[in-house]
């Protein structure tokens, strides 16, 4: 692919300075004003990105409209100084640079431009590991492309399994540092007294075990992107060390006299209400400031239900891919993953998944087999005392209504009916089936032909 751009502008300062700044980095560029004919420009040239660096709003969104129509794949970048308003007006763009460019900016649209066309996915993707299309998490994909291309320190809040890590990843893939390691650490995970050799490596011989020099996670992730999941775990004495790091950029390890300098881009990640933690003392004020430099606030599953079945799609050919029979889930068991809290958000939906393809290998997931606990309820609650002395189940009126004006199957009805019963009668009494038969009034022996005819199974797991 030839290293060619494409620059459509009507105004000679913006020309000229843009100009200098390809001719430094070294890439050819083509300049074209938009009353030209950027369509036979674009047949004839191949282009590894276009600018667009237009004073009228309306002129802007017609080229890059027509750029789009032209070259679908050719990342559009929008020069402007009100960069704000144009990403709010303009569609069909990968991303918005303020004017004047900054060098370490525009070589860093430019080298991801070249990592895609190669790999042949357009770059307007801000990350192909964020799956669903809900307004919260475009909001996230916005602020990832805003946050990428600099140096700034992120820090991720949200609760646990919101795919935290897959966001740090996402904003290290579109970096200047991509060619880089990216190092994850979880600072919960880790002793505290072994927390600054983990991070900072330590020489040999520096305390008991220390049998030979070792790296630490900074220095593996030299040049590259260093990730701090659970930083509020981190403990007050290790939080100082952290600081000095970030404020001087350089460390020693431990039981060395050696200072290594620091070249790492940081982003931390906690589930924890860090500001709450200050004032009780238990997290540094200034190293909260440090990391805090660019927030992303990461939605609940919850809160954007409309990606639960791009994301159950998602796992499903994942594990179709690892040579597992595929599973699909019907509208039903779909809407019931919807109502449900999701409390391990994406991590908890996608085990989910997994474990539902280990049960039914190749089958259709419906409400019934889905776990107790993500079932719709379609009946009330046993009732707290027992019912009659009849041997067969007191059943509840349904919470919705049947539609009789189209008929109903009524045998399969009841039976279903029987089988949520007994089943939440079960789960009560954490399967003890002598303890549920007496809940429901009914003989062991016959509770337990019962749970073999209607094929019941603890699938509580």
């Amino acid at each position: 692919m030839s290293s060619t751009a494409l620059l459509v502008t009507d105004t000679s300062t913006t020309q000229e300075k843009i100009a200098t700044i390809f001719e430094f980095i070294d890439y050819a560029l083509v300049q074209v004003s938009p009353d030209k004919n950027t369509a036979e420009i674009l047949s004839s040239t191949n282009f590894i990105i276009a600018l667009v660096a237009l004073d009228d709003v309306a002129q802007n969104a017609e080229t890059v409209a027509q750029i789009n129509k032209l070259q679908p794949s050719l990342p559009v970048y929008v020069i402007n100084e009100h960069q704000e308003i144009a990403s709010h007006s303009l569609k069909g763009v990968s991303g918005f640079l303020s004017f004047p460019l900054q060098y370490r900016a525009l070589l860093g649209v430019i080298r991801h431009a070249e990592q895609e066309g190669r790999r042949g996915v357009s770059s307007k993707s801000p990350s192909v590991s964020l799956t669903g299309s809900s307004r919260q998490l475009k909001e996230v994909q916005a602020l990832i492309r805003h946050v990428a291309m600099t140096d700034a320190n992120v820090l991720l809040l949200g609760e646990s399994g919101t795919g935290k890590e897959v966001v740090a990843r996402a904003i290290h893939h579109l970096s200047l540092r991509t060619d880089r390691p990216f190092v994850a650490v979880n600072c919960g995970a880790i002793p505290p007294e072994l927390l600054e050799s983990e991070l900072f490596g330590h020489e040999k011989g520096a305390f008991t075990g220390a049998i030979s020099t070792r790296k630490g996670r900074f220095e593996l992730a030299e040049g590259g992107t260093l990730f701090l999941d659970e930083i509020g775990d981190m403990p007050l004495p290790m939080q100082v060390k952290l600081l000095r790091v970030l404020q001087e950029r350089n460390y020693e390890r431990v039981g060395g006299a050696k200072t290594m300098q620091s070249n790492v881009r940081l982003i931390a990640a906690t589930h924890q209400d860090l500001e709450k933690k200050i004032g009780e003392g238990k997290f540094r004020m200034d190293l909260f400031y440090r990391l805090n430099v660019f927030p992303i606030e990461l939605p609940a599953l919850r809160d954007r239900p409309s990606d639960i079945p791009l994301l159950i799609r998602e796992f499903a050919i994942r594990m179709e891919l690892e040579h597992r029979s595929p599973i699909v889930f019907d509208e039903h068991a779909i809407s019931a993953l919807r109502n449900h809290p999701l409390p391990g958000n994406v991590r908890e939906l996608e085990n989910l998944v997994e474990r539902l393809a280990i049960l039914f290998p190749g089958e259709t997931i419906t409400n019934q087999k889905l776990p107790l606990r993500y079932q719709s309820e379609n009946v009330v609650n046993i009732a707290a005392s027992p019912p009659s002395s009849h041997e067969q189940p007191v059943t509840a009126a349904p919470h919705h209504q049947t539609d009789l004006e189209t008929g109903i199957d009524l045998k399969e009805y009841l039976t279903n009916l029987e089988r949520s019963i007994i089943e939440k009668a079960l789960e009560k009494s954490d399967w003890i089936v002598a303890k549920a038969a007496k809940s429901l009034s009914l003989q062991r022996t016959t509770l337990v032909e019962k749970i073999k005819k209607l094929d019941i199974q603890n699938t509580v797991l």
